[in-house]
């Protein structure tokens, strides 16, 4: 049965949904008549213009009038183009039945009005005419002036920006302002390039072949320097990787494997069957059947790093070791879930008589950390790292009192960070009692990293640094040991490492007074970081840069008080400062 659509249409007065501009204009009772009648009150004389022309209008604006009443949608499409901005808005948005009931009236006086000022007389038009030229041409002129400055301005602040990030780039990288080498220069046109160089052929391996060739080959040397730039650029994969297949080449350091695939790796084995040294960062492609032909084809390989084997299972793990039996003397391993305690057991058992140096650090299956004193025995172990450990509770001060006890007297590296269940038991009863060389002189240690160990106090270092010197300690970081304080720093300053210090980490020691670094003079301090220590200010910092001749980089991220007043000695770059910006 037919149905109307009008039917019943307005029997529950149900409107549909009005924006958020109509809702507000209805609640501020503003339409678009009550704006009309405010302008045509505050011009009166326009009104009766319009009402008069409106009166003298010609039969043909009447027509016009007839068909805008009895179209009211060609009305709209019409008057849109033609209205004023603001009255053009609120008719656009007004969508209730008000706008509906009035449309027809305003509609035409707006019409009429329209069509009446262009009826005006052009005297007015003309004089206006005759006399604004010159104003206009001076308005150009002063444009274009005004314009050339403000381009010359943006100009030189691009310039300074450019400038100031190439310097935070130095800055990151460590670098100084100097001459690059004709070497350095090569190696950063193949690095910056040699992405464009690959023809997606065939023939890339040529291609590579024909470089090597032209450039009279790399020294061996300088392959780390072109690994480093490489890495740096992410350019790195089984591409580029063919120019390090060199059959002399005995130790390579990779820093971002992240583009090269399991066959770059075998292949790798293939062309530098001597290598004895392999450090394989971000290695995330690297799989099971890679790392076996890496332990059967380099026949001479002694020391591996890996961060980020994830793909490695127990069972390889377990294999490789067993491959790597009375060979293996440096292992170090980061950023993977599958090695586990049985993995461990695996490399203590095969490798512990050769063992010198190992790494273990993000290892979250690793939980038996209390076996490896009685594995640990080479007497030529020179390096130690725990780092970051799962369970914080599998790294305690016993563990470490343990290892020291079998390795401490060799031990040229000690890196502990964030095993959080160290106290000052493990400083007085394992390092005091084990790292004190011979007659309190410990002249093998070079190394001594003692990160995020909140519960390591002043008082244990104080008596560790006045009981044995360090002649030998070139770098020694308490980065976030926060309940250090001056008198530990007091004691290493006055210690003898104080003349072979080349680094210091003293970030977010909180407790430390200004007062202490009147004491800092070290002849060979490179670099210091004094990020987050709040008593830094510029005073400060001017009497470290002129107690420390040989100093070239500053780190002070977080300490407000160091500002662009500060006097630094020239050769010094400081890091971090919030005054700098780019």
């Amino acid at each position: 049965m037919y149905r109307s659509r009008n039917r019943n249409r307005n029997r529950n007065n149900i409107k549909g949904p009005n924006s958020a501009l109509t809702q507000f204009l209805q609640e501020e009772g503003i339409s678009a008549e009550s704006i009309k009648q405010r302008w045509l009150d505050t011009h009166p004389v326009e009104s009766e213009d319009i009402k008069t022309s409106a009166n003298e209008a010609p039969s043909e604006l009447k027509e016009e009038v007839d068909i805008i009443k009895e179209d009211s949608t060609t009305i709209v499409v019409e008057e849109r183009k033609s209205v004023e901005p603001s009255v053009d808005l609120l008719q656009s948005s007004d969508e209730d039945e008000d706008y509906k009931e009035g449309s027809s009236e305003s509609l035409v006086n707006r019409r009429l009005r329209t069509i009446t000022a262009s009826n005006i007389d052009s005297d007015e038009e003309e004089y206006t005419v005759s006399e604004s030229p010159a104003p206009i041409v001076a308005r150009e002129e002063d444009n274009q002036e005004t314009l050339a400055k403000k381009r010359a301005k943006t100009k030189q602040v691009l310039s300074n920006r450019k400038r100031k990030r190439k310097k935070a780039a130095k800055l990151l990288d460590q670098t100084a302002d100097e001459i690059p080498s004709l070497q350095q220069l090569a190696l950063t046109v193949i690095s910056n390039n040699i992405s464009s160089w690959k023809t997606g052929e065939k023939n890339d391996k040529l291609l590579f072949t024909h470089l090597r060739d032209v450039l009279g080959g790399i020294s061996v040397d300088n392959l780390n320097n072109l690994a480093n730039a490489l890495s740096k650029n992410r350019a790195l994969d089984d591409n580029t990787l063919q120019l390090f297949l060199k059959t002399d080449l005995k130790s390579l350091t990779f820093y971002d494997c992240s583009k090269v695939s399991y066959e770059g790796y075998k292949t790798l084995a293939i062309f530098s069957p001597h290598l004895e040294e392999l450090s394989l960062q971000m290695c995330g492609q690297l799989n099971n059947e890679a790392l076996l032909y890496i332990a059967e084809k380099l026949t001479k390989l002694k020391s591996i790093k890996l961060d980020g084997p994830f793909l490695i299972n127990e069972e390889t793990w377990i294999k490789f070791f067993e491959i790597m039996r009375g060979r293996l003397e440096e292992f170090h391993v980061s950023n993977t879930h599958r090695f586990t305690d049985k993995a461990l057991d695996s490399l203590l058992q095969n490798c512990h008589k050769e063992l010198k140096s190992i790494g273990f650090s993000r290892l979250d299956s690793l939980f038996n950390y209390s076996i490896l004193p009685q594995y640990l025995t080479n007497k030529d172990f020179h390096t130690l790292v725990l780092e970051y450990p799962y369970n914080e509770e599998d790294v305690t001060d016993e563990v470490i009192i343990n290892i020291l006890g079998q390795v401490g007297s060799s031990l040229n590296h000690l890196i502990l960070r964030q095993c959080d269940e160290l106290t000052d038991s493990m400083i007085v009863n394992g390092m005091n009692a084990f790292l004190n060389g011979e007659n309190g002189e410990n002249d093998k240690l070079e190394t001594l990293v003692l990160e995020s160990l909140d519960q390591i106090t002043s008082d244990s270092l104080v008596y560790f640094f006045s009981q044995i010197s360090l002649p030998s300690l070139k770098e020694c970081s308490l980065l976030r040991c926060i309940e250090v304080g001056d008198d530990a720093l007091v004691e290493l300053f006055l210690n003898s490492a104080s003349n072979s210090l080349v680094q210091l980490n003293l970030n977010s020691l909180k407790n430390l007074s200004s007062k202490i670094f009147t004491l800092l003079k070290c002849e060979n301090l490179g670099s210091i970081d004094l990020g987050f220590v709040r008593c830094i200010d510029d005073a400060t910092l001017e009497t470290i840069c002129k107690q420390n001749l040989k100093l070239q980089l500053i780190d002070v991220f977080g300490d407000n008080l160091v500002t662009k007043n500060a006097k630094i000695r020239q050769g010094i770059n400081i890091l971090g400062r919030q005054s700098d910006s780019i």
